[in-house]
């Protein structure tokens, strides 16, 4: 099993295990919950970076994108967690997951020549048509 589908499965129950906390570990809406444990994931990224990571990594990186990445990651944490605490079902969260990967895969094939085969236009084609099905419920 390659390194990408290990790490993806790990990302996977780590994300079921967010939005099962985000969906039922309070009842009301409360930003606060979100903050901090954005907070405190940050805490913890320190801590790993002054451990495994040299000073001269942190030289290439490009300001203006950390700025706009970082701008997206909050609105996008405050968005989903409203979303996951609004939505009948909290699975259908991972919707939107899937429509961002056939936008991702789009983009990549338009702007960077990306290759589609025929085993990816069929797994979109029925990530499509599980999308639509969902959305009718």
């Amino acid at each position: 099993m390659e390194e990408w589908f290990k790490l993806g499965l790990i990302k996977t129950i780590l994300v079921i295990i967010i939005i099962i906390f985000n969906k039922y570990g309070n009842t009301k809406i409360n930003y606060s919950f979100p903050i901090a444990a954005n907070i405190l994931s940050a805490i913890f990224l320190i801590i790993y970076s002054i451990k495994y990571l040299k000073l001269d990594d942190f030289k290439e990186i490009n300001l203006y994108f950390i700025l706009i990445i970082a701008i997206c990651i909050s609105i996008t944490t405050l968005i989903t967690y409203k979303i996951i605490k609004i939505t009948p079902n909290p699975a259908y969260i991972r919707i939107f997951s899937a429509i961002d990967m056939i936008v991702i895969l789009l983009i990549s094939y338009i702007f960077f020549k990306e290759k589609i085969t025929c085993m990816m236009l069929v797994g979109f084609i029925l990530i499509s048509l599980g999308v639509i099905i969902l959305s009718y419920n």
